[in-house]
């Protein structure tokens, strides 16, 4: 069979590896002597069978003991502990062993010269060329002590060059071998870098796959869990889609809402169409600022565009929308779309919940027009109590004292109905959007003044005491609107103020220009969680209801709306037990 060259190449490296083991660096100190001592107990076992070759008993003996010396000292003392370097001294007793030996067997003519060559591969495997130089020379040194220990041998020009040739010869191999050794030791090196690379990149690998399967795992628990909650909502419609509007997620609530089941929407519909379509339409022009054609020929993508389109800037979007039901009726949903993107920040799709609010918004729209209804039908009857109980008090009968007195009860109690009527009309113009403000240039510090000269009764009756401290500002307004504001504030504060509380009202000028405007009692306050929603028409605080303090929540609604309504805002600020202060600031011209 014809060896090819990679079997030649395997072969080579197999031997070299042998080579490696007994004169590699990775050899001990013992293990490196083995082959010398071998190959020398070979040469005894030879002279035993052959007992002529041996001539000289004594240099026999002396270099057998030289031999026997190398492994004791190769096996005995710590090498360890010392240099390198110090090894050197086991191939050179290993050549004084072979001189002896030679020299016991004939001398030049000794068939055991070639065992010289076994240190002398010894030292060139070693690092450095220092090992082929001590090599070499011990080899011509092997040669020639025979000669040198001989008297009666005769130097000739041929045993000159026959020492010199074998001394060459002897560095040829030993500079052959070091290279090969030297490459073994990188090799070696290169791949016991390697081996520990590859065993970091096991370990990183495995832990790598355990955290992926964990991760696996965490992710379809996370799904799992998400899926159960999902399902478990039924007054909430939760929608999944992707980045076009095709219903990927459709919980029960949705099902329940719209009279789908998810079968019939997901991956078959798009969301927008379960709307209303002119809606959308409406919605379309204004987000993309086109006309009514470019939007009756938008497709449901680009439906789904408007709707989905401002979260892209403000984040979640929250709004009324009206859609329809499985079996035609239609209703009103409050629409939170949130935007689902990836690592790379691009839109994967969308998060739809939605809350059906239609019974709400019905609510909401009979409650203004009966209000609406009820203060235009309660106005007219007031008004003329008080024009007749004007009448009275001032006309030219006498009234006894207690008959002016109960007048008088009439007079207050008509005029605060009329106020709360004033108060639910105005709500009403509010919300049809015919609340209008006359500017003028108004004097907040005049308007302060009125207002609390008008209070001052009601505050001296109850016990509380008004501070004024203002100065001139002027700012663009409505002076009877913002009057109202004061006296909103005010009325409020006495109420909430226990006696012998205080009320501090100060008119300054804003830094940037402007006024501000603060009201600030030491009062009962009110509770941290109920601040937001204290300008809420018809919401009282709790700390109002618990005192049976009289009230309809009206008062502070139509305060933030009439500021609003000059461009300014309203602020609250409060601490139970300790008082509240209501602060609004005014733009200026």
């Amino acid at each position: 069979m014809v060896e090819t060259d990679d079997d030649l190449r395997s072969r080579g490296a197999r031997w070299l590896r042998v080579l490696g083991r007994v004169i590699g660096p990775e050899a001990g100190v013992f293990e490196r002597q083995l082959p010398f001592v071998l190959v020398y107990a070979l040469a005894l076992v030879a002279l035993t069978v052959i007992p002529t070759i041996l001539v000289d008993a004594s240099s026999l003996w002396l270099g057998s003991a030289v031999a026997a010396l190398v492994i004791v000292l190769a096996w005995a003392l710590p090498w360890h502990r010392w240099p390198e370097s110090a090894q050197i001294a086991l191939p050179v007793l290993q050549f004084v062993a072979i001189a002896m030996l030679r020299t016991g067997t004939g001398g030049i003519a000794s068939p055991f010269g070639s065992i010289l060559f076994l240190p002398a591969v010894m030292l060139a495997g070693r690092p450095g060329r220092a090992g082929v130089v001590v090599g070499t020379l011990g080899v011509a040194a092997v040669v020639e002590v025979p000669v040198i220990l001989d008297a009666e041998a005769e130097v000739t020009t041929q045993l000159f060059l026959r020492s010199l040739f074998v001394a060459v010869v002897a560095g040829t191999v030993g500079v052959i071998v070091h290279e090969a050794t030297s490459r073994l030791r990188a090799r070696n090196a290169a791949l016991a870098a390697l081996q520990v690379e590859q065993l970091r990149l096991n370990e990183q690998l495995t832990a790598d796959a355990e955290a992926l399967a964990s991760l696996v795992r965490e992710t379809e628990a996370s799904r799992a869990h998400l899926g159960s909650v999902m399902d478990a909502v039924t007054e909430q419609a939760i929608v999944a889609t992707d980045a076009d509007g095709l219903v990927e997620v459709f919980n029960p609530g949705a099902e329940r809402m719209f009279g789908y089941t998810r079968d019939e929407v997901v991956g078959r519909r798009s969301l927008v169409s379960l709307f209303d379509h002119g809606q959308l339409e409406a919605r379309y022009r204004e987000v993309f600022e086109v006309d009514a054609t470019a939007a009756a020929e938008a497709d449901e993508e680009a439906l789904f565009a408007a709707v989905a389109a401002p979260t892209i800037t403000s984040g979640v979007l929250v709004r009324d929308w009206t859609f329809r039901r499985h079996d035609g009726s239609c209703g009103t949903l409050q629409l939170a779309v949130t935007r689902r993107i990836d690592g790379k920040g691009s839109t994967i799709g969308y998060v739809v919940v939605a809350a059906d609010v239609t019974l709400e918004r019905e609510a909401a729209r009979l409650k203004d027009q009966f209000v609406s209804l009820v203060s235009h039908e309660l106005r007219t009857p007031l008004s003329s109590v008080l024009s007749y109980v004007d009448l009275i008090l001032d006309g030219p009968d006498p009234l006894t004292d207690e008959q002016r007195e109960f007048l008088l009860v009439v007079e207050r109690n008509a005029r605060r109905q009329l106020r709360l009527v004033s108060d639910l009309l105005l709500t009403a113009q509010l919300d049809a959007g015919r609340f209008t403000i006359a500017h003028q240039d108004v004097d907040l510090a005049d308007v302060a003044r009125a207002t609390l000269a008008e209070a001052a009764p009601g505050a001296e009756g109850a016990g509380v005491t008004l501070h004024l401290e203002a100065e001139p500002v002027h700012v663009p307004g409505d002076a009877m609107r913002l009057e109202q504001v004061v006296a909103n504030l005010v009325s409020n504060a006495v109420k909430f103020t226990p006696r012998g509380g205080r009320i501090d009202v100060r008119v300054a000028a804003a830094p940037a220009g402007g006024a501000v405007v603060s009201v600030a009692d030491t009062g009962i306050g009110i509770a941290p969680d109920e601040l937001d929603r204290l300008a809420t028409r018809f919401f009282r605080a709790s700390t109002a209801t618990q005192r049976a303090i009289p009230g309809i929540g009206l008062g502070l609604s139509i305060a933030k709306a009439i500021v609003e309504a000059h461009g300014g805002e309203l602020t609250i600020a409060s601490r139970v037990g300790e008082g509240t202060t209501f602060t609004f600031t005014l733009p200026g011209a």
